[in-house]
C-alpha cells in the first residue's frame, strides 16, 4: 500500500497527485477489523489520482451537492485528545453547529469521538486510532440503521421524513500535515463503485455493514491542506433524500509535498445524525 504525492508546480495548479488505496477486484466480501488492520480481508490496489485543493476551488463545495464543506468553528474545548469530559462538551458544540448548518429538527451525536494519531516508522500500528489508509464509507445504505442503533442515542419517536449522517473532522496538530484526509465528490461516485463489506469492532463485538470503493476514473478528489484549528471538514455519510448527495468516500493519504519536518498528524472526528420530522 505505497503512498506518494507531488504538488502542482504552477501557481494556478492548486492540487496534489497521490496514490490512494482502492478496493481491488475480488469475489471476497471485504472485512475490516478496526482495532487491528492486520486482520483485514481487504485486497487493495494503489492508484494515482489528482486531489484538488478544496480551499481554492472555483465553486465552494456544499453538503447538498458535493457532500462536504469546510466550516469555520472555533471550539472552546481544550485537551480533546484524552479527556472524556472534554469530548462530551465538544460533541455538544458540534450538535449546535450541525443544527445551525442544516436546519434539522433534531441532531444527535454518536456516543464517542475518535482521535487518530500518525505513528513514526517502527512503532506498533495495530490501533483503532490510526489514520485509515484505504478508501471507505463509514456505513452502507443497508448498514446505516444498525450503526445508528449501536452508536447513537435512540432515534426520536416521531415520524421521520429525512435522516442524514455526517462526519466532522478537525486537525489538532499544526498543519499542513503530511497525512491529510481526502474526500470524494459524491456526484462523481457511481452506485456500483461502492461495495458492501463488514466493519468489525473487537472490543465491543459489534459489526455493521460499511462500504469499500472500487476505482473509477470519474472520481473527483479534494483535500484542504491549509486547514486551521478553527475549522472543521464536514462530510456526508448517508442521506435518505435522494435529491441530495448520498455519501463521500474518504481516505488518509501521504502528501509528500509537505516539509519533511511537518508535525505528525493528530486529528479528531465525531459523527452526527440529523433528523427532519414529517409530523
Amino acid at each position: 500500500m505505497s503512498l506518494s504525492a507531488s504538488i502542482g508546480n504552477r501557481p494556478q495548479d492548486r492540487f496534489t497527485t497521490a496514490q490512494v488505496n482502492y478496493l481491488a477486484e475480488t469475489d471476497i466480501r471485504p472485512e475490516v477489523w478496526n482495532e487491528d488492520f492486520s486482520r483485514n480481508i481487504l485486497p487493495l490496489v494503489p492508484i494515482e489520482v489528482r486531489i484538488e485543493d478544496g480551499g481554492a476551488a472555483s465553486e465552494t463545495p456544499t453538503l447538498d451537492h458535493e457532500g462536504f464543506v469546510l466550516q469555520h468553528h472555533q471550539t472552546t474545548v481544550t485537551n480533546l485528545t484524552d479527556n472524556v469530559d472534554a469530548s462530551e462538551l465538544y460533541r455538544n458544540e458540534l450538535r449546535d453547529l450541525l443544527r445551525a448548518m442544516t436546519g434539522a429538527d433534531h441532531v444527535d451525536m454518536a456516543t464517542n469521538t475518535v482521535v487518530r494519531r500518525a505513528r513514526p516508522p517502527g512503532e506498533a500500528n495495530h490501533d483503532s486510532g490510526l489514520p485509515v489508509p484505504f478508501i471507505h464509507c463509514d456505513c452502507s445504505e443497508a448498514g446505516v440503521w444498525h450503526m445508528l442503533e449501536w452508536a447513537y442515542p435512540k432515534a426520536p419517536n416521531r415520524k421521520i421524513a429525512r435522516v442524514t449522517v455526517f462526519n466532522i473532522w478537525r486537525l489538532l496538530s499544526p498543519g499542513p500535515t503530511n497525512l491529510p484526509l481526502a474526500v470524494c465528490d459524491a456526484r462523481s461516485v457511481a452506485p456500483g463503485d461502492v461495495v458492501p463489506g463488514d466493519s468489525r469492532f473487537m472490543t465491543s463485538g459489534i459489526s455493521f455493514e460499511s462500504g469499500f470503493v472500487r476505482a473509477n476514473a470519474n472520481h473527483r478528489w479534494f483535500y484542504f491542506p491549509n486547514m486551521g484549528a478553527d475549522e472543521v471538514l464536514v462530510f456526508k455519510q448517508y442521506d435518505s433524500d435522494r435529491r441530495f448527495a448520498l455519501q463521500c468516500p474518504h481516505t488518509a493519504f501521504e502528501d509528500r509535498s509537505c516539509l519533511p519536518d511537518s508535525v505528525p498528524r493528530v486529528s479528531i472526528e465525531a459523527r452526527s445524525a440529523c433528523y427532519w420530522f414529517a409530523d
